[in-house]
């Protein structure tokens, strides 16, 4: 039996696409097949989102701030305009017709500000009594506690309505978006879970749960989930979700 085909949005590096095995192993593993998507795929996106379950926002660089109106903070690191450009389009095109979403890291945050909300665009120096979030360690290993709110999809792989993850990023939610709300944060009030809140699959996790998935079962967890969103046992098809509208704060 085939695999049901995601689009996963990789990195473009000099002209070459670039995916982690990571991701790959965790989405194959669910039943999944992995389609990337180069850019050229800005200009046709309803051929490539017609043809599959799911999309997948990888991790990656950071997001323009021009997208949610403020000026770059110093310590905003390297954007990559076409590659906004894609996933905006993949994201609108998968919001009006209930595509399952799964956004991971950078994934999450271009998610969130395509839905009307705003970035921290730099932890340490705006948030300077937070927690490090950017480890010093392995990448499967678990540096800081999550708390997960009642009555979310991130509440069926975190049984316990707490967990471990792992941490790569120095920006992180600010505002959330519209229609989306947050379903898990770190101690120091750090967003790292958002979901849409109508019944189509949308989530976006802070952490890297492709490089967990051989270590956590909470990561295997949320990948089945996404799995079986896909492939419509969880999710309604034909629900359409509107994009945030709101202005975001200017700088």
């Amino acid at each position: 039996m085939s695999k049901l085909p995601v689009l996963i949005t990789p990195s473009f590096e000099r002209g070459r696409i670039s995916l982690r095995h990571e991701y790959c192993r965790a989405l194959t593993d669910a039943g999944l097949a992995v389609w990337p998507v180069p850019l050229e795929a800005v200009h046709d996106v309803a051929s490539y989102c017609d043809r599959i379950g799911g999309l997948v926002l990888s991790g990656g660089g950071d997001v323009d701030p021009a997208r949610y109106r403020q000026q770059p903070h110093a310590a905003v690191g390297e954007i990559d305009p076409e590659r906004d450009e894609l996933e905006f389009s993949l994201i609108a095109y998968a919001l009006q017709k209930a595509i399952p979403i799964l956004a991971i890291c950078r994934g999450m945050q271009v998610l969130n500000v395509a839905m009307g909300g705003t970035l921290i665009q730099d932890i340490p120096k705006q948030r300077p009594l937070a927690l490090r979030h950017g480890q010093k360690a392995p990448r499967w290993y678990t540096s800081h506690a999550v708390e997960v709110a009642d009555g979310s999809r991130m509440r069926e792989v975190f049984s316990s309505g707490f967990g471990r993850v792992n941490s790569f990023h120095h920006q992180a939610v600010d505002r959330v978006g519209s229609n989306l709300r947050s379903t898990a944060v770190a101690p120091d009030g750090i967003v790292e879970a958002i979901e849409g809140t109508g019944n189509t699959f949308i989530v976006g996790v802070q952490w890297h749960p492709e490089d967990l998935y051989l270590y956590e079962p909470e990561a295997r967890g949320l990948f089945q989930l996404f799995a079986e969103a896909c492939k419509g046992e969880q999710w309604v098809k034909g629900e359409t979700v509107e994009v945030g509208d709101r202005e975001p704060d200017s700088c």
